[in-house]
């Protein structure tokens, strides 16, 4: 399923978190309320940096089971590589 606002910045866009931290920690919060509201068990994302500020944002609200990874781990698990 698609991510509700899935073309809506997660806050980390290279150094914007580092630059503007407040919006960024907005954007976050916007973002992990929306993965939050579909039930997701698994984000896959293409961006290393939103990896990172996804994967931060669900521990802050304590949601430690979704995990957040990158498409290629993604595929590469489902089509039976190496478990991650």
């Amino acid at each position: 399923m698609e991510l509700p606002e899935s073309d809506v910045c997660c806050g980390s866009a290279g150094s914007y978190n580092l630059t503007e931290p407040e919006m960024a920690a907005r954007l976050q919060r916007r973002k992990t309320q929306n993965i939050l509201q579909t039930g997701a068990e698994v984000v896959v994302t293409t961006n290393p940096g939103c990896i990172l500020q996804l994967r931060a944002g669900l521990r802050k609200a304590g949601a430690t089971q979704i995990q957040v990874v990158h498409i290629a781990d993604f595929l590469d698990c489902a089509l039976g590589g190496s478990e991650k």
